[in-house]
C-alpha cells in the first residue's frame, strides 16, 4: 500500500516537471528566440542571423551583404534584441565570409596601431592610422563610431572582398599571448 503511494507521488512529480520545464522551453523557443531571429533576418543587408541564448548572454551572429552600413545594422539589431533580451548582455559577432587572404594580411599589419589606440582610448587615431596604412595598398577603409563600438570596414580594390570589425569601446585589455590574463593594475 505504501509503495503504491510513493510510486504515484514520484510519477506525478516527474510528469509535472516534464510539462513545466518542457512547456517553458517550448514557449521560450517559439515565442522569444525564433521571432527575434526572424526579425533580425528581415533587416536590410542581413543575409543570415543566428541567435544563441545563454543564461546571462544573448549572442547574435550576423552575415552581412558586402557594402552594408554596419553601424546602422548593429543599432537595429540592438534595438530589436533589447526588447526581448530580459536583462541579458547582448553580444554581436560579424561573420566575415567575404574576406580575402590579402585583407587578412593587411589587417594583421594594421592590428598593432589599432590595438595601441584602443588601449590608450585614442579612438580618433584609428581612422588616421588605418588611412595612412591603406595608401597605395588597394584597400579602402571606412571607420565609424558610436557609444559602444568602433566600426571598421575594409574593402579590397574593385570590390573583390570585404572585412568588417566591431571594436568594443569598453572591452577588456588584451594580453600578448592567447591564454594570458590581462593585468588591470598596469597602465
Amino acid at each position: 500500500m505504501q509503495n503504491k503511494r510513493w510510486t504515484a507521488l514520484v510519477a506525478t512529480m516527474a510528469v509535472s516537471s516534464i510539462v513545466l520545464f518542457g512547456g517553458w522551453s517550448f514557449y521560450r523557443h517559439q515565442m522569444i528566440e525564433t521571432p527575434l531571429q526572424s526579425t533580425i533576418q528581415q533587416i536590410d543587408t542581413v543575409q543570415q542571423a543566428k541567435v544563441v541564448w545563454g543564461p546571462k548572454q544573448v549572442t547574435i551572429e550576423l552575415s552581412l551583404e558586402p557594402g552594408a552600413d554596419v553601424r546602422t545594422v548593429v543599432q537595429d539589431v540592438k534595438r530589436q534584441a533589447n526588447r526581448e533580451q530580459d536583462k541579458r548582455n547582448i553580444s554581436i559577432k560579424i561573420n566575415n565570409e567575404h574576406t580575402t587572404p590579402e585583407l587578412e594580411r593587411w589587417w594583421s599589419q594594421a592590428l598593432f596601431p589599432v590595438t595601441e589606440a584602443m588601449a590608450h582610448r585614442s579612438y580618433g587615431d584609428i581612422p588616421i592610422q588605418l588611412n595612412k596604412l591603406a595608401e597605395g595598398s588597394g584597400v579602402a577603409v571606412k571607420t565609424e563610431m558610436d557609444n559602444e563600438y568602433v566600426y571598421v570596414t575594409l574593402t579590397a580594390e574593385k570590390g573583390k572582398g570585404s572585412k568588417v570589425l566591431l571594436l568594443p569601446l569598453n572591452g577588456e585589455s588584451m594580453g600578448v599571448w592567447p591564454n594570458e590574463q590581462s593585468n588591470k593594475t598596469m597602465a
